[in-house]
């Protein structure tokens, strides 16, 4: 018997191989794109033939979503899941980490610099953002917790923070002054070797940096769930 090529494949068929590819149970699936097992299942038997959490899926299971879509291109977004790296507990996360980051507290965000990023590991990770894969394997997420920096960045908005990239003139970065246990998300800038954390509202004020600024990342992106 000839074996089908991507774009033979059905659409349940290639959501389930998407899924096998990463490791997943139809449970963990589910739980990671917030849908339920039954919906996964559903989608799998071809009883559903579409799904509004689809680029979600594809993107949990390290694929693209295009290929996932229509079968065309590559399948692989990042390589194929790395089953000793990526491995957490008995739940086995085993789904490229480039696919998935992290959704981590502000206290937790402040164990993050260029220096500590690749050997930290958050310890209890509650919720799990999939993004396009343009960051470094370390980078995570954020809540916004105020209104500082609105009408760019609104409260509750999930924010996605790269530890490895440069932090620059007009950057959003994610930061603190060596004195200040506060992490907070502002604007850098930078003027001769003045450095200074502006927030976007103008109801809150202009802060100069004192003394060292230590980046625990650069925002590089904002996700929306609907």
């Amino acid at each position: 018997m000839t074996e089908k090529t991507n774009t033979d494949k059905t659409f349940s068929e290639r959501i389930q191989t998407a899924r096998k590819f990463a490791g997943l149970t139809q449970k963990q699936l589910a739980d990671r794109v917030s849908i339920s097992q039954t919906a996964v299942h559903k989608l799998e038997c071809g009883r559903s033939r579409s799904s509004r959490r689809a680029v979600a899926i594809a993107l949990t299971c390290g694929v693209d979503p295009i290929w996932l879509d229509t079968g065309r291109g590559e399948m692989s977004l990042g390589g194929p899941p790395d089953n000793d790296k990526n491995t957490k507990g008995a739940e086995g996360y085993r789904t490229p980490v480039i696919a998935r980051i992290p959704l981590i507290s502000w206290e937790e965000a402040k164990a993050y610099t260029p220096e500590t990023a690749e050997s930290h590991h958050p310890e209890n990770v509650k919720s799990w953002i999939p993004v396009a894969p343009k960051t470094s394997t370390t980078a995570y997420a954020l809540q916004v917790s105020d209104d500082s920096m609105e009408p760019e960045f609104k409260e509750g908005e999930m924010i996605i923070v790269d530890p490895t990239m440069q932090a620059e003139h007009n950057r959003f970065v994610v930061a603190r002054s060596a004195d200040d246990s506060r992490v907070s998300l502002k604007q850098l800038i930078v003027h001769g070797s003045r450095q200074y954390m502006k927030p976007l509202n103008s109801r809150y004020p202009l802060i100069e940096v004192q003394g060292e600024l230590i980046i625990s990342g650069v925002v590089t992106a904002k996700y929306k769930d609907y």
